[in-house]
């Protein structure tokens, strides 16, 4: 932006060029259409532009140019070249002027400077371009996915498109964006296009479960998208489904064979939180939660297990709850007991009584039936004491 404007003021302050002060498009026109080099070009332009000619005659000048670039034979004439694409496309874009969609476009496919490439994309956007919504969406995606050299290059035309499709707000643009944010981008382009998804669509919970349901993502995705969700502004039940989703996709990996060993597990807690924080009706959750306890990858985990399965207070939650009550008190009897059962044994009698479901007494009953000490005696009296 700063290079545009400064563009801008040189090309107004340079304008008492050889040409009348002639308001009338066809002046210009007629001048431009006669030139055949691109400094001839750039002395029209910078003079119409100090004028403010019609939007017609930057679309005609944009067109003529680009026709230019491939007899271009020297740097100084790709420099003009540049910068006066960059002038006209930035000030299509800001005129907002829908009709330079196609010339705008072809400036994309025939520049080769990243700069002008990305300023033309992103005046597409702002001059609402729609027709061309599904090429910027094409031409992100393929970024995206590209591995060849000059990422800065790269990521500069990604930019542009990232600012089309913000502009555009077109739900096409959401998932080809989304991925920006996981892709091989830096984070000061990783930050843009996070800024640019609540921008492009109000409601991104049925792209984002797809991307966490789709068998052709990977895990660092789906974690991504289960993020981008939770810190959408959508409702606590559609955060719930893709936590629910996420939940069961993670469970979905063979984890000690998989290099996204630690996404998996951060994606498991995290939609465990969400589970926590939301709800969910849906009672498909409940064998997930027991396998988190069961075949979590640390404490941590089955804290958040267990806070999950207290907070949905369910009847189902207090079974399950019973039955990890229940086998640390075998272990108790047995003799087998762990100082890990010790600890997690003061965090499932409070879990119990918070859900105040009937069917947590019998495990509590017997946990004062048990030689546990006098603390955890008191405690499940107070879990007793929730419950109905």
């Amino acid at each position: 932006m700063k290079k545009i404007i400064t563009l801008i003021t040189v090309f107004v302050v340079i304008s008492g060029a050889a040409f009348a002060q002639d308001q009338e498009p066809d002046f210009y026109t007629q001048q431009l259409d006669s030139q055949t080099t691109i400094e001839g070009i750039k002395r029209v332009v910078q003079t119409a532009f100090a004028e403010g000619v019609s939007d017609e005659f930057y679309v005609r000048a944009l067109d003529k140019l680009v026709g230019f670039l491939p007899n271009i034979s020297s740097a100084s004439q790709r420099k003009d070249a540049d910068d006066l694409g960059i002038l006209l496309s930035a000030k299509l874009g800001e005129d907002q002027y829908e009709a330079a969609g196609p010339n705008l476009w072809k400036a994309v496919e025939s520049y080769a400077n990243p700069l002008v490439r990305a300023e033309a994309l992103a005046s597409l956007g702002k001059a609402q371009a729609v027709d061309f919504i599904p090429q910027v969406v094409q031409l992100l995606s393929d970024i995206n996915t590209d591995s060849g050299q000059d990422p800065m290059a790269r990521e500069q035309v990604a930019y542009g498109a990232i600012i089309a499709l913000e502009e555009y707000k077109d739900s096409a643009g959401y998932i080809p964006v989304f991925f920006v944010t996981v892709g091989w981008y830096s984070d000061r382009i990783k930050s843009r296009a996070r800024e640019a998804l609540p921008k492009i669509m109000d409601n991104p919970t049925e792209p984002l479960i797809s991307v966490i349901k789709g068998s052709s993502y990977n895990y660092t995705a789906k974690y991504g998208a289960l993020q981008v969700l939770e810190e959408s502004d959508v409702t606590t039940q559609q955060k719930a489904q893709g936590a629910v989703a996420a939940l069961s996709e993670a469970w979905r990996a063979n984890i000690s064979q998989s290099s996204s060993r630690s996404t998996i597990i951060n994606m498991r807690k995290l939609s465990l939180n969400m589970i926590r924080r939301y709800g969910t009706e849906d009672a498909n959750v409940y064998p997930l939660l027991e396998r988190c306890y069961r075949e979590g990858s640390d404490q941590e985990e089955q804290i958040a297990t267990i806070a999950a399965l207290s907070a949905l207070a369910s009847d189902d939650s207090a079974r399950i709850l019973s039955g990890f009550l229940m086998d640390i008190n075998n272990r108790l009897t047995r003799g087998t007991l762990t100082q890990e059962d010790e600890r997690m044994v003061r965090v499932i009698i409070p879990a119990l009584g918070n859900t105040g479901r009937p069917g947590a007494r019998n495990a509590l009953r017997a946990t004062l039936t048990a030689d546990w000490t006098s603390t955890v005696h008191v405690l499940a009296n107070d879990a007793l004491k929730k419950i109905p």
